[in-house]
C-alpha cells in the first residue's frame, strides 16, 4: 500500500507544478510587458516634446523674419512636413516600413536645432555688420555737413 500511495502526492506535486510554472512565467511576462509599453510611452513622449520645442525655433523665427531670411527659417519645416508625408504614405503601403519613425522624426530635431542656432548666429552677425556699416555712414554724413564746404568760404 506505501507504494500506491506514495506516488499520488508526487503526481499531485507534478501537476501543481505544472500548472503554476506557466502561470508564473505567464505573470513574469505580462509585467515585461508592461515595462517595455511604459518606457516606448515615455521614449515616445520624449520625442514628441523635443520634436516641438524643435519646430518652435522655426515658428518664431518666421514670425519675426521677412524676405530671404523667412524662407531660410521655413526650410526646415517643408522638410519635416516632407518627411512626415513620406514616412505616412509609406507605412499606409507597408505598416513595417518606418517602424522607427519616431527616431526619424527625433533626428530631424536635432539637425533643426542646430541648423536654427547656426542660422540665428549668422543672422546675428550680418545684422550687426550693416548696423556698424549704416553707423560708420552716419557718423561720415554727420562729419561731412559739420564741416565747412572750402568752396562757400572763398
Amino acid at each position: 500500500m506505501t507504494r500506491s500511495s506514495s506516488p499520488k502526492p508526487q503526481l499531485q506535486s507534478l501537476i501543481a507544478i505544472a500548472l503554476f510554472t506557466p502561470a508564473a512565467s505567464l505573470a513574469a511576462q505580462a509585467e515585461t510587458e508592461q515595462s517595455v509599453w511604459f518606457w516606448n510611452l515615455v521614449i515616445a513622449l520624449i520625442v514628441m516634446l523635443v520634436t516641438m520645442a524643435s519646430a518652435a525655433l522655426p515658428l518664431a523665427a518666421l514670425r519675426q523674419w521677412q524676405g530671404g531670411w523667412f524662407m531660410t527659417a521655413a526650410a526646415p519645416l517643408a522638410v519635416l512636413a516632407l518627411w512626415g508625408a513620406l514616412i505616412f504614405l509609406s507605412r499606409l503601403d507597408n505598416p513595417n516600413s518606418h517602424r522607427l519613425w519616431p527616431f526619424e522624426i527625433f533626428s530631424w530635431a536635432m539637425i533643426n536645432m542646430i541648423y536654427m542656432v547656426a542660422l540665428m548666429t549668422y543672422k546675428r552677425k550680418v545684422d550687426r555688420a550693416r548696423e556698424a556699416i549704416e553707423g560708420l555712414g552716419a557718423s561720415q554724413d554727420s562729419a561731412d555737413s559739420s564741416a565747412p564746404d572750402s568752396d562757400q568760404a572763398s
